[in-house]
């Protein structure tokens, strides 16, 4: 995430109560925003080889749109610094299957 990209650039409006970006996508559901963020990880399999294991977070709930987007935004970063090169987001995931 950098800083000198802004919001609505990283972000589109799929519809009015729907965001996504790279990363992740936030909507509008049960009167609150809530963010999710599907990712692979890479992990040891039982026969020591590596394995992409899949995982999905649901994030919120949210007032605003734009804190379901930061929450997504920061978990993202989280887990990139976490796992480095060893974890994929959004398109990179569907690439792979």
């Amino acid at each position: 995430m950098s800083k000198h990209i802004g919001r609505k650039q990283r972000w589109h409006q799929a519809s009015e109560t729907a965001h996504t970006s790279d990363f992740g996508r936030v909507v509008f559901r049960e009167r609150a925003w809530f963010g999710f963020l599907d990712y692979r990880t890479m992990t040891v399999g039982e026969d020591q080889l590596p394995v992409w294991e899949g995982r999905h977070l649901r994030l919120g709930p949210f007032k605003r749109p734009r804190n379901a987007m930061i929450a997504v935004e920061r978990e993202a970063a989280v887990l990139r610094n976490r796992h480095g090169t060893n974890v994929l987001f959004g398109d990179e995931v569907w690439a792979e299957q």
